[in-house]
């Protein structure tokens, strides 16, 4: 299974590892780090929200150098962002590319009878702008605050137990089932000589699948044993206490209502 299939898993498998490693930036002294977790997550969760309220390019050009402005106080490398940032919207500006010639406006330009239009380019760009900023937000709350802070603070947020469980579970554990992946890959490889090439790989792809859903679902049941035997029943338990609320966090937290108050208006006032 040597070829596009194996190399996608080792990719997928690489970034995975990525954002674990990216908890080594909530270590620095920065100005998100030193920031208390739950204001954190209030003021970029709301952040991300206005972004994605807006439908004004202004508005989220603002927001993303509000973004820019956040990484650079909290030492957080702006390539490494944008890195982490850039797979979603541009998958997602692959999706609604069609509307460039399908969205009703001035024509643009005119290719073998496809009319682009003015209003179709600024959709896709605006909308590719949108999550891009979007997706830039969330990865700050990631590569400034510790995950087990996070979940801490969704606890003590009163955020529902059952969604806290499920992004906990799966952020600790997801990139455990692509390493298995990755490993039967690798015993595949280990038994096969030469690049069997795209129809090669998706008809090895399909005897693996089977073996790999039981492994993992072996895997899961596991995990579920292991944690009931320690107290999983129970509601997850913050793993640290939040430090106590500055002036500065209710400075980050007011900034944020402003912004989704402010795209509100910006959208739905007169």
């Amino acid at each position: 299974m040597t070829g596009v299939i194996a190399a996608s898993v080792e990719t997928i498998t690489t970034a995975l590892r990525a954002v674990f490693a990216a908890e080594r930036v909530a270590t620095s002294d920065g100005f998100l780090q030193r920031r208390d977790p739950r204001a954190s997550l209030l003021s970029i969760s709301g952040l991300a929200l206005a972004t994605m309220l807006t439908r004004t390019l202004a508005v989220v050009v603002a927001l993303g150098l509000v973004t820019v402005a956040l990484a650079w106080l909290s030492a957080v490398p702006l390539r490494r962002l944008l890195a982490r940032s850039a797979v979603v919207p541009l998958a997602s500006a692959f999706v609604v590319l069609p509307q460039v010639v399908l969205f009703p406006g001035d024509p643009l330009v005119e290719v073998v009878g496809v009319t682009v239009t003015e209003a179709g380019v600024a959709y896709v760009v605006l909308f590719t702008l949108r999550v891009g900023v979007g997706v830039a937000f969330l990865s700050l709350i990631v590569m400034t605050t510790p995950f087990s802070a996070v979940v801490a603070a969704m606890r003590e947020l009163r955020i529902p137990v059952a969604l806290v469980w499920t992004i906990a579970v799966t952020y600790r554990y997801l990139f455990l089932f692509f390493d298995e992946l990755q490993r039967l890959i690798l015993a595949r490889n280990s038994r096969t000589t030469g690049d069997s090439g795209i129809r090669g790989g998706w008809r090895d792809a399909k005897g693996i699948a089977g073996t790999f859903l039981l492994r993992t679902l072996d895997r899961g049941e596991r995990v579920g044993r292991g944690m009931r035997a320690r107290g999983g029943a129970r509601p997850p338990s913050p793993y640290g206490r939040s430090r106590t609320l500055d002036a500065t966090d209710y400075a980050l937290v007011a900034l944020a209502v402003v912004a989704v108050v402010g795209s509100g208006v910006v959208r739905w006032g007169p």
